[in-house]
């Protein structure tokens, strides 16, 4: 059963509960007034649990699947009308661009939320103190989150801390990093020293989601051994999901939302009455022609993801003894492959309207026999031939109404730990540690039922260290963090093309048996072979690893810098 606590039972509740001058309508004046808030309970939950539907968005820029976008696994088609996203992650938006300060603007909304609870909590005498401590402690990580977040965008940030007026709050000034990694640290060990014990629920922050918060933080100063120190404490206290015939699928298609693997997730279910608590994955990831509704098709997978996924034998495409043929990409490959992106030449789930039935039918745009909205010569279809499986809801009902998928998002979970810790060994240690760190990839690779790291191709600490960057790129694609690996490994000024990685350069997508298929048709070759070409993007390693300062907030307050070269 879903927690009564989840992120969307809760902000129904902010919602439906709350008259018009209530908390929400007086939001962001200087402070919500006293004698109609911070009372009760209730009051307190309510407000906490509005900060995280804040915190963890989606349906728009913060969300894993926005974040996706960013990087070198996905292609947003779209831009201006829906988001800047694409211009963000080509290289081509600026200083006034709306992802920058939709980044900027959600998240110091949720820090000042935040800093209202720490300004208020004290002040609430009559809750129960336990209850009242637990929901501060999630205030803390919800903060910490919140300036993770805003570091590993723009880098030097203000640290608000208290509810601020107007008038202050254009005095404030960029702090270092360095200093609010500090505040995040401090954060995360009062809150995690409260919440150790509880019990885990779904949707609700926990004692292990704030030592995984606490890993990534060290990872984004390359602090290795502080990261092993913190995933050790978590080694055993989950466990990965290996249940059924596609646990790896299962996780996010719905079916496993209980799973012990689950650190942090997003609960979502349908609508109830008339409104709608799901989330919109379905009609961004749809192709034309599949379902109801108005799919967008606005995010797919790149090539050179696909390419990433190592054969059925365990071998990665281009390794020792891979029989890999770029010429039937997509024959013998990883299962994590075709349970997580759907490629030309596989069966395709669509909506049967007349029967009002999930039916199967062959996907390949280049095939006349498939759905016409869906190949090539259509107006719009799949800009990458691909499209993202992972996190499709495939129930009738969410097939129909594409706005309103009802699977969980998760933000945290158990393989991230035993990844990290592979990473910080092979950082630190290199191939004296080679048994244990092939070995954490191999747990991962047996539950997807995938063939296991042929050892003897991994020999130096550099094999090692590439070897695990592209296990977290399969095992965690369109999960959101692949963005922030590209930053913190340097590797975003590298080419798809000619790396198999990064922001700068061709950007390609499926094999092209028939060059020139639809009337604006480009290849690339990739392998000897054509690849669809999508974009060509821009990326300057003295510029682009951080976001500009929004323009806006800089006139707003000029005591605000703006990062080099914007």
């Amino acid at each position: 059963m879903k927690n009564i606590y989840s992120i969307f039972l809760g902000l129904l509740l902010v919602l439906v509960n709350f008259s018009c001058d209530d908390f929400l309508d007086a939001y962001p004046n200087d402070s919500v007034p006293e004698n109609k808030f911070w009372q009760s309970e209730s009051d307190l939950t309510k407000f906490v649990t509005d900060i995280y539907a804040s915190t963890f968005p989606v349906d728009n820029e913060g969300a894993i699947f926005f974040d996706e976008a960013l990087s070198d696994n996905s292609y947003m088609v779209w831009d201006g009308w829906y988001t800047d996203v694409k211009l963000a992650a080509n290289g081509t938006q600026d200083a006034y661009g709306t992802t920058p300060q939709n980044l900027w603007t959600n998240y110091y909304s949720s820090v000042r939320k935040c800093a209202q609870v720490f300004a208020n909590v004290d002040k609430m005498t009559s809750i129960d103190e336990k209850i009242k401590n637990r929901l501060l402690a999630e205030t803390k990580f919800l903060m910490a989150w919140d300036y993770y977040r805003l570091i590993s965008f723009f880098g030097d940030v203000p640290l608000v801390t208290e509810v601020l007026t107007i008038e202050e709050s254009k005095q404030l000034v960029r702090q270092p990093v360095d200093g609010i990694i500090t505040q995040i640290l401090i954060w995360l060990d009062e809150a995690s020293s409260v919440l150790e014990g509880e019990a885990q629920e779904n949707g609700r922050i926990t004692w292990g989601a704030c030592l995984l918060l606490k890993a990534r933080v060290h990872l984004l100063q390359n602090n290795y051994q502080a990261a092993l120190d913190v995933v050790e404490g978590l080694i055993g206290k989950y466990s990965l999901y290996k249940d059924g015939e596609t646990p790896y699928a299962d996780l996010f298609s719905g079916n496993a939302e209980d799973a012990s693997e689950i650190i942090l997730s997003i609960v979502r279910e349908k609508s109830s009455g008339s409104i709608a608590t799901g989330h919109n994955a379905n009609q961004l990831f749809f192709l034309k022609g599949m379902s109801g509704g108005d799919a967008f098709r606005a995010m797919t997978p790149s090539g050179s993801l696909v390419d990433s996924y190592p054969m059925l034998d365990g071998r990665l495409i281009h390794e020792t003894g891979s029989t890999y043929n770029p010429s039937n990409p997509y024959e013998n490959r990883d299962p994590r492959l075709s349970l997580s992106i759907l490629c030309p030449t596989m069966q395709m789930k669509y909506l049967d309207a007349a029967t009002n039935t999930v039916k199967e039918t062959l996907y390949d745009p280049e095939n006349e026999t498939t759905i016409p909205e869906q190949q090539y010569n259509a107006k719009e279809p799949s800009s990458t031939g691909y499209m993202w499986k992972k996190y499709v809801d495939w129930s009738v009902y969410a097939m129909t109404n594409i706005l309103d998928c009802a699977n969980d998002i998760i933000l945290m979970r158990y393989a991230e730990v035993l990844l990290i810790k592979a990473e910080a060994l092979a950082e630190l240690k290199g191939v004296s540690e080679k048994t244990t760190i092939i070995g954490l990839i191999n747990e991962l690779r047996d539950r997807a039922k995938c063939g296991r790291v042929h050892n003897e191709n991994y020999n130096t600490q550099e094999e090692l260290i590439n070897l695990v960057r592209n296990e977290r790129r399969v095992e965690f694609a369109n999960e959101g963090v692949r963005y922030f690996d590209l930053l913190r490994w340097k590797l975003a000024e590298k080419s798809p093309v000619e790396d198999g990685v990064g922001l700068k350069g061709d950007f390609y997508g499926a094999y092209m048996r028939l060059d020139g298929v639809g009337s604006t048709d480009r290849t690339v070759m990739v392998d000897g072979v054509p690849r669809r070409y999508v974009e060509t993007r821009f990326f300057n390693p003295e510029k682009h690893y951080l976001q500009p300062i929004p323009q806006k907030e800089i006139d707003l307050n000029p005591n605000l810098t703006q990062n080099p070269n914007w």
